[in-house]
């Protein structure tokens, strides 16, 4: 049997809210997603009116919630980049994010020079063991993507990024990734009798039976549809959950039922389930048949806590097993047929089209069954956002002129050779272009309206060009050539900075800006913070990789949310000076203890990760912390966790940890991860309850965590660099 792993992937929390108001609906080919260290929020999405208008369409995690309820917004934090996308924390898991699905968008600028925009095609769903709620069970057959650290996986609606460290796999470096909270079955300890999945609590694709919604029957189950695609409630388990009536009706109308007689369809089922069994590696007999009321044939299959439907028409021979979630994707293109071929008789090209359907923001859903294009260009006229970006000569396409109203337009990802089209756009106020090879930007005086620009990769060494527009508020120009900010300091309207990868030192031109609220400006050269002091509206600073930056400069009284990953930090003092902080981020650092966090009266999130910690112990009481990372630094105990007195959440892998005791039991902290330690086997004896006997008695509230890992010192594995055949060994996982 093949080795299965709970995993809960946890990091940070990440926040951004850099409000350039274009989430475009992105919804090419493959979900539009925002990485980066920042999401960037929008004053376009605030309009909520607007944005409750609109169907839900485009990409599961940006432009509506995914089957678990993820979506990216101003709280959300990246955990790790890999070499084709981002890894973002929800909850006590993640989610995986391409590049590929931030062409266009506001996020754009997050994606680093030169990074693969390639994604891999859907592979089918696969079944296997069974989870609980939103956790993921890895699964070879999931994988779509991988590179040296880990695999990305196609869980429900959304992908996962998985460390091969986590499953035993070795990375193909010896850098040490983020950590991955693992839980495997010998070793779980969150206490059971749930109930049952659908019924007693939402599946992991946020279905929960309340009676309604059946389409069908089965000879032991009800077919309720769920957003698309059908989940079986077998007659047992509704009997078990109150819903005996249902299931009296039903399995009496299914024993009174004819089977249909052996024709040309029933050849087709058998031909079909034979197909469906090879390519989900499961055995036929764990298929089972349904039919529905009106006669249609298909097959239930088990995925994750629940169970999945394919109907027999949706799975073609010698093509890949479609994924019910994106069958659901078809299906709601299918139901704008009518209107986008009233586009394409318009004159409009496919491209667009689809580019219309799934980017646009307008005042009413799009005419998914308009016939006239006289109303067609009616409702044109109301769109004000689109994009174009990936799309060759993305200015020069049919039909633009029947959209006078945009006011956010995406072009990126793109060689343009002539902006003036852009030109047409009266009423345009953000402009993204990354990538677009743009050098000339004269055009940009027929503008004088513009608020928002995306300049980034496009070898700009210079921003003056910028100085005559007085309106903008934000203006993403990372991963430039970038040494001054000086034409900066006429623009006094700025809100958002995002200049990411230049070579900037001086923050002088930044000081009478009083209107910033975010700056995003790693990897650039800067170690004097002292021209940020006192700006009262500054909430969000992603400092990271500025190596000689001095953070005892910093004295921000309203900051909220600071990251200062590899920065040669080594203490915490300057919390001092910036009380309002919520959210600390500082891995890879040269930290040897947390003293100064208990001056910190706000703060309620710490990642402290890839530091020298080696005691949990400060001066006084800290009473605000609910979360705190501490993986990969060098404690030995977690003596001192009493004096975080709100703290809920612990993360303390890899570490030299040896033993679970406390001079003191802790009544606070419900989830602890203690894995790849070396905390000694009679400690993580499971008690009756399932959960650990040193946690049970040292850590009273804690109901789930992992203990995976832990082996004596003398056992603990060295790292070590594996050679090119090891590395191609440790792609497979093994029976």
């Amino acid at each position: 049997m093949k080795k299965r792993t709970y995993l809960f992937i946890v990091g940070l929390i990440l926040s951004c809210g850099t409000a350039i108001a274009i989430n475009l609906s992105q919804s090419k080919e493959s979900p539009k997603t925002m990485p980066g260290s920042r999401k960037i929020s929008t004053e376009v999405k605030k309009n909520s009116k607007i944005a409750s208008s609109q169907e839900k369409k485009g990409i599961a995690g940006v432009d509506y919630p995914t089957s678990d309820g993820f979506k990216l917004d101003t709280h959300s934090k990246i955990l790790s980049r890999t070499d084709s996308g981002i890894v973002v924390e929800h909850g006590n898991h993640s989610h995986f994010i391409f590049y590929k699905d931030l062409q266009g968008t506001a996020f754009a600028y997050l994606i680093p020079a030169g990074a693969s925009l390639n994604k891999p095609p859907s592979l089918e769903m696969k079944s296997s063991d069974f989870g609980a709620g939103h956790h993921y069970v890895f699964d070879p057959k999931d994988i779509v993507a991988e590179d040296a650290n880990g695999y990305t996986v196609r869980h429900d609606d959304h992908f996962h990024y998985i460390l091969k460290s986590s499953l035993g796999l070795a990375p193909a470096t010896p850098n040490r990734p983020i950590h991955h909270q693992t839980f495997h079955r010998d070793t779980h300890y969150v206490p059971q009798n749930r109930g049952i999945s659908g019924l007693d609590y939402a599946t992991s694709d946020g279905f929960k039976f309340d009676g309604t919604g059946i389409v069908g029957r089965t000879k032991d189950s009800i077919l309720v549809n769920h957003n698309g695609h059908l989940h079986p409630i077998s007659f047992e388990d509704l009997r078990k959950s109150g819903w005996a009536a249902v299931a009296d009706k039903f399995e009496n109308k299914a024993d009174k039922k004819e089977h249909n007689t052996v024709d040309k369809k029933e050849d087709d089922f058998q031909l079909k389930l034979d197909y469906l069994a090879k390519a989900l590696n499961l055995p036929s007999t764990a298929i089972e048949r349904i039919e529905t009321e009106d006669g249609r044939i298909g097959f239930k299959y088990p995925h994750h806590d629940h169970s999945h439907v394919l109907m027999l028409e949706d799975i073609e021979i010698g093509k890949s097993i479609p994924d019910p979630h994106e069958l659901e994707h078809a299906r709601e293109l299918e139901k704008h047929k009518i209107g986008m071929q009233t586009l394409k008789k318009m004159g409009f090209d496919d491209d667009v089209i689809l580019d219309i359907v799934r980017t646009h923001q307008a005042e009413t859903p799009f005419p998914s069954n308009e016939t006239n294009p006289e109303l067609m260009k009616k409702w044109l006229a109301t769109v004000s956002k689109l994009d174009l970006g990936s799309r060759q000569n993305p200015l020069k396409r049919f039909g633009l002129a029947l959209l006078p109203n945009l006011e956010t337009l995406g072009i990126g990802f793109t060689p343009i050779d002539d902006m003036k089209p852009v030109l047409q756009f009266k009423k345009l106020k953000r402009l993204l272009m990354t990538a677009t090879g743009v050098q000339n930007y004269d055009f940009l005086q027929y503008m004088p309206q513009l608020e928002a620009i995306d300049i980034s990769q496009n070898q700009i060494s210079d921003l003056s060009f910028l100085k005559p527009y007085k309106n903008l508020n934000l203006i993403a120009a990372a991963d430039n050539n970038i040494k001054s900010l000086e034409p900066l300091a006429e623009l006094p309207n700025l809100k958002f900075l995002v200049l990411s990868n230049n070579a900037i030192q001086d923050l002088k031109p930044l000081q009478g800006l009083e209107k910033l609220q975010e700056i995003h400006i790693e990897n650039n050269k800067i170690s004097d913070l002292s021209s940020l002091a006192g700006k009262k509206d500054l909430k969000v600073l992603n400092l990271s990789e500025n190596s000689n930056v001095d953070l005892s400069t910093l004295n921000l009284p309203n900051l909220e949310t600071l990251t200062v990953n590899n920065t040669g930090l080594k203490h915490l003092t300057f919390l001092g000076k910036n009380l309002s902080l919520s959210e600390l981020t500082a891995t890879k650092n040269q930290i040897e203890n947390l003293a100064g966090i208990e001056l910190a009266k706000k703060l309620h999130f710490l990642d402290v990760q890839g530091n020298k910690i080696s005691s949990l112990k400060i001066p006084g009481k800290q009473e605000s912390l609910k979360f705190i990372n501490v993986s990969d630094n060098k404690l030995q105990n977690l003596e001192g966790i009493n004096d975080y007195q709100s703290l809920e959440t612990l993360r303390a892998a890899s570490n030299d940890i040896n033993t679970l005791n406390l001079s003191e039991p802790n009544q606070q902290v419900n989830s602890l991860d203690v894995s790849h330690n070396h905390i000694p086997k009679e400690e993580l004896t499971l008690n009756e309850k399932g959960i650990p006997v040193g946690v049970a008695q040292h850590f009273k509230a804690v109901t789930e965590g992992s203990i995976e890992g832990n082996k004596p010192v003398n056992e603990a594995p060295k790292l070590a660099e594996k050679s090119v055949d090891d590395k191609e060994d440790s792609k497979e996982v093994t029976d």
